[in-house]
């Protein structure tokens, strides 16, 4: 028998990774989350926010949940792979709820959009502050970001 989630929970913490139990009260919950790379000065950097309609899941879930990844050796992502710096350089990693939101309308479309919206102005907050800048919009390829760079990119004048 797998592992259940509040397992998981305590194996990531084992391994520096910080998950409030708290979270497993809220098993559906529908929102925007965080990863933070912490240190014990007070130093934080939001490294990644993503946004889901079952945010335990999202996170520990067997079919590429972001700690479940890095608990199993698996960087073939972005967010395992960001872990594994982070934690590798002695730094803490902190997993936070931001907005919970609601899902329920007459319109999925609608629902869906709020939810993505939330997700977007949260990474944009953070990357006022030069945090989580290397995370692209779905649907960017790297077609999209060289056409960016040779035509709108604004370099620095001396």
């Amino acid at each position: 028998m797998g592992k259940t989630f509040k397992q998981k929970i305590d194996e990531a913490k084992n391994k520096g990774i910080k998950i409030s139990d708290g979270l497993l009260e809220c098993e559906n919950s529908v929102g925007v989350y965080g990863f933070f790379a912490t240190k014990e000065n007070k130093e934080e950097i939001c490294f990644y926010i993503g946004k889901s309609t079952n945010i335990v899941s999202r996170l520990l879930g067997s079919s590429g949940g972001h700690v479940y990844m890095y608990l199993n050796n698996d960087y073939s992502k972005v967010v395992p792979q960001k872990i594994k710096e982070y934690i590798d350089k002695h730094w803490g990693v902190e997993v936070r709820i931001l907005d919970e939101i609601d899902y329920h309308d007459k319109s999925f479309s609608k629902a869906a959009h709020r939810l993505a919206l939330a997700e977007l102005h949260r990474i944009v907050q953070y990357q006022e502050l030069n945090q989580c800048e290397n995370q692209v919009p779905e649907g960017f390829g790297p077609n999209g970001i060289k056409f960016w760079e040779k035509n709108y990119k604004v370099t620095e004048r001396k």
